[in-house]
């Protein structure tokens, strides 16, 4: 009997849970938003996860300073797919204050959460990769660098100014995780913003090395960069470290603009021309 009513009142409770999260999504279809995102608002704490996974979809297509408030109390969901799906719409909703504890909660996160987490920093644009990288660069979280470099290649290519900005004063062994990271988010533009740091003789041999394991996607911004440099003001380390790239890439491409610079006056130049040519053509 004890068995029987429990069983009723179950049926009972999951049809109403479905049937009032049924009436808000309802709701939405038809633009009453406002009252589609009251009522799904009451159902983000519901003891089922697949009710609360529905709310969560349905707050974050409404919208709204509310919703994004809403959200990020769930942030610490104990369903792991409702909790992804809070991190993945507080990111489509580009809502800041929750920037904060998303970076807090990547130290402690698994690989399924940490791509959720990347994917909203990814949303977020650069307030929020900007604050994402400086806890990557903080020594004090040197024992969870690897989480945050995995979450900064999942935020994809627009993590790399905010890394190449951050290359200065530090070896090659401290900026290895960041070429790394540069050289997997795959940014078409990331040649051409680390080139202007030859100019900086602390870091200028690992722009190169840098440059180089960036393949092909970094011959035509070295040789437009050789291309605008001004003989008469030029800084000769730049100079050649540029040629220095375009040999170590060995792309054909390169062959003109070298060939143009082998009578330049400096012996420095012309040698690390001949040096070039002869990796580009094999004699």
């Amino acid at each position: 009997m004890l068995k029987n009513i429990l069983y009723c009142f179950i049926i009972v409770f999951t049809f109403y849970g479905c049937s009032s999260i049924d009436q808000a999504e309802s709701l939405y279809r038809q633009g009453e938003n406002e009252k589609a995102l009251e009522m799904a608002l009451n159902f983000l704490n519901k003891d089922d996860s697949k009710i609360r996974l529905r709310a969560v979809r349905l707050v974050g297509k409404v919208g709204g300073e509310n919703a994004g408030s809403a959200l990020r109390q769930r942030i610490m969901d104990p369903d792991s797919k409702v909790q992804k799906e809070v991190i993945k719409n507080l990111g489509k909703l580009k809502y800041e204050p929750a920037m904060e504890d998303l970076v807090d909660l990547v130290p402690e996160s698994d690989e399924g959460l940490i791509r959720a987490i990347g994917g909203a920093f990814a949303n977020y644009g650069e307030p929020g990769i900007d604050m994402l990288v400086e806890r990557y660069e903080d020594p004090s979280e040197k024992s969870n660098r690897r989480a945050f470099k995995q979450t900064l290649i999942l935020v994809g290519p627009n993590v790399a100014p905010s890394i190449i900005k951050n290359l200065r004063g530090k070896s090659f062994f401290e900026n290895r995780d960041s070429f790394d990271i540069l050289q997997k988010v795959k940014n078409p533009k990331t040649a051409r913003m680390m080139l202007p740091y030859l100019k900086n003789e602390e870091v200028a041999e690992q722009v190169i090395e840098a440059t180089v394991k960036l393949g092909s996607s970094a011959v035509n911004a070295a040789i437009d960069a050789l291309n605008a440099m001004d003989s008469k003001n030029e800084d000769i380390r730049v100079r050649e470290g540029l040629i220095k790239i375009l040999g170590e890439l060995k792309d054909p491409r390169a062959v003109e603009t070298l060939e143009s610079l082998s009578q330049h006056p400096s012996e420095r130049i012309r040698d690390a021309v001949d040096q070039a040519l002869f990796r580009i053509r094999g004699f």
